[in-house]
């Protein structure tokens, strides 16, 4: 006959592996999930992630709040990521920017690797862009009036996917721009059409609603949109290579399989929602719905061509 105090242990450690079992059995979400922007609010990266957050949330039965921790050209709050538990309740917004350039021209406390792929869902190709009033009202203008008068132009960090893009353009069109950082896409628009900067590098989402309000002309873009019509490519200038962004969301290491998968299959069904077609259709985002491995491999590819470029600017 077992003893009492045997008994008690027995039944205590009964109950201690139930509530375990239980915990472990928890299906994610089991609460508020929190979506770090490295950039401010307004831009491309803040409006397409908050599009996905909106309609991810009515399906997840939990809130996604999206927060904007900006500094550093995005690494402050990419930093702030990387250190946070592996759990699925923190994620960053993931972008050509903070995920593949600035880790190799920049001193992070991240890297690619540092960081689980969930998925993507937006792709925003790059222009140009000038306010209304600017004597630039072409392209090859505004190239013109570069090589003759030092052109200042809006970006979002030195080591930024946007400053690096553009001053591939640069080079190729035989101008040097003097930039001027912004905390975002946005931020630079704001300049743009108040007559403090003569152009920004610049995302749909952040100048498309100053175009579509006859503020701002975009002079050139990486591929056509019917959104802005009439407006040349790079490529019809002769300028070679791709130049756009995207935005998705990763994970810190280790996150658990069933939470890439759960986020993953939400994404797939509100990718189908004309709501959210429409949302991001309105403020000039192209849908762009990647994940897996495939999608992976490719970034992984994409990593390594910014690594050997770095390689090489820093030999010069």
């Amino acid at each position: 006959m077992k003893s009492p105090k045997k008994t008690l242990l027995s039944i205590a450690t009964a109950v201690t592996m139930t509530f375990a079992a239980g915990a472990a059995l928890a299906e994610y979400p089991e609460k508020p999930i929190q979506v770090i922007v490295p950039w401010g609010a307004g831009g491309d990266s803040d409006l397409t992630t908050r599009i996905w957050a909106d309609a991810v949330e009515k399906e997840l039965g939990v809130p996604v709040v999206v927060i904007n921790k900006t500094g550093g050209g995005g690494v402050v709050g990419t930093s702030f990521v990387a250190r946070a538990k592996n759990d699925g309740y923190t994620l960053i917004n993931a972008g050509v920017s903070n995920m593949l350039v600035t880790p190799n021209f920049s001193n992070t406390p991240y890297n690619f690797e540092t960081f689980t792929p969930v998925v993507k869902y937006t792709s925003v190709p790059l222009a140009i862009v000038v306010a209304k009033d600017s004597p630039y009202k072409t392209f090859e203008d505004f190239i013109a009036g570069a090589k003759s008068n030092r052109v200042t132009q809006g970006s979002w960090g030195a080591s930024s996917s946007g400053t690096i893009m553009a001053n591939i353009i640069a080079n190729q069109a035989g101008y040097t721009p003097k930039y001027v950082h912004a905390k975002g896409a946005a931020a630079s628009m704001v300049s743009v059409v108040g007559g403090h900067i003569d152009s920004a590098v610049s995302f749909p989402p952040a100048f498309g609603p100053h175009v579509k309000a006859d503020r701002a002309r975009a002079l050139v873009i990486n591929q056509k949109m019917d959104a802005f019509p009439g407006v040349p490519t790079f490529a019809d200038h002769g300028i070679k290579g791709s130049f756009g962004g995207w935005s998705g969301v990763f994970a810190p290491k280790g996150v658990p399989q069933d939470v890439v998968d759960k986020l993953t299959a939400v994404t797939a069904k509100v990718m189908k929602d004309p709501k959210v077609l429409e949302a991001y259709d309105n403020i000039g985002a192209l849908v762009d719905f990647r994940h897996g491995p495939e999608w992976v491999a490719d970034l992984k590819g994409t990593y390594k061509i910014y690594t050997d470029e770095a390689a090489r600017v820093s030999k010069k």
